[in-house]
């Protein structure tokens, strides 16, 4: 059989037409698909990048003055005393008020020269808690500028748990709060304490 030029024409135009057409629609297929990755990646990378800059920002507007040296440890436990900088203040206090926060709940805190404001209590320790709030007794309420806020306190490690190395019954937040002699009151949040005894004195 003869076939026409036209119909070869038609037939060439038709087969190169249909070529470019996928090859337009897969070169398409794969753009959209490489921007759907980036989207992607993009929706993972922003929500991680706002959280290490919080972390940061965190970070930088905590007060770096904590310390906890534990003087005594044993398989139950440890005793130490929490050291804590009292150069922010403006001036003297009347009275001040610890939050204390723990790493993970411990079986028993005891303090000595701070009452137990919360939980609840007439004794000077409380079981079972994660996290407390303290404050000063009739004779230490006033606090300076140029000195450390020194507390001795006690921690028992819960049921199952002798380890005597274990960092997981550690302070790892404490916010302090002030009424300063003239009514004003002012507060700072820490960061997680050093361990050991600061090694330089507080500078008002």
């Amino acid at each position: 059989a003869v076939v026409s030029t036209q119909s070869k024409q038609w037939y060439q135009r038709r087969v190169h037409g249909d070529c470019r057409q996928a090859l337009i629609a897969r070169h398409t297929s794969v753009i959209c698909q490489h921007t759907n990755t980036n989207t992607n990646t993009m929706a993972f990378l922003l929500p991680l990048a706002l959280f290490i800059i919080s972390l940061q920002e965190a970070a930088s507007q905590c007060d770096a003055g904590a310390y906890v040296y534990k003087s005594h440890t044993w398989n139950k436990g440890y005793v130490a005393k929490l050291y804590l900088d009292q150069s922010w203040l403006a001036q003297q206090t009347s009275d001040w008020k610890l939050a204390i926060t723990f790493a993970n709940e411990v079986y028993e805190f005891k303090v000595w020269d701070a009452v137990i404001v919360n939980p609840a209590t007439q004794s000077n320790y409380v079981m079972n808690v994660s996290s407390v709030d303290i404050m000063n007794k009739c004779y230490n309420p006033i606090l300076y500028s140029c000195q450390f806020l020194e507390l001795s306190f006690m921690v028992r490690f819960p049921d199952g748990v002798s380890d005597e190395l274990s960092t997981d019954y550690d302070i790892v937040a404490v916010t302090e709060t002030v009424t300063y002699n003239d009514g004003a009151s002012g507060s700072v949040i820490y960061c997680p304490p050093m361990i050991g005894q600061p090694t330089t004195p507080a500078s008002p």
